[in-house]
């Protein structure tokens, strides 16, 4: 498990290797430093375990809106999740509007990302559809 603690934002990365679920949680506004941070450790950490075999599951509903420069990053770190051959991959929103137009925005720009991510309100929604 990898966590971080920025001045505005935080993130933990956990992979569960009895569930075998990889779970990104980010909350808080990322500076460039701290998205940079979390761009290194997420391509350390899912080198750790065999990815195909697990499901990513995003939960960024505490995540907010950042600069140009913060979004640019995110829209690499979209392609990141897609580019690590995950099983299935899900969002968790907690039903939050802008957190979802905003991955939804990013993703559209993301081959793959807008047939194979799956929306859900809670962590527990994810489990369910794994």
């Amino acid at each position: 498990m990898i966590k971080y603690q920025g001045k505005n934002s935080n993130y933990q990365l956990n992979s569960d290797k009895i569930k075998k679920v990889f779970h990104a949680q980010a909350s808080g506004f990322f500076s460039e430093e701290d998205g940079a941070s979390f761009l290194k450790d997420y391509d350390a950490i899912t080198k750790t375990f065999p990815s195909k075999d697990y499901a990513l599951v995003i939960d960024a509903a505490e995540l907010k809106p950042s600069s140009p420069a913060v979004a640019n990053m995110l829209g690499t770190l979209l392609q990141r999740y897609m580019e690590v051959p995950f099983k299935s991959r899900f969002l968790v929103t907690q039903g939050n509007v802008v957190t979802i137009s905003q991955f939804k925005r990013l993703g559209k720009e993301i081959p793959g990302w807008t047939e194979s991510v799956q929306y859900g309100d809670s962590f527990d929604d994810a489990l369910k559809g794994i």
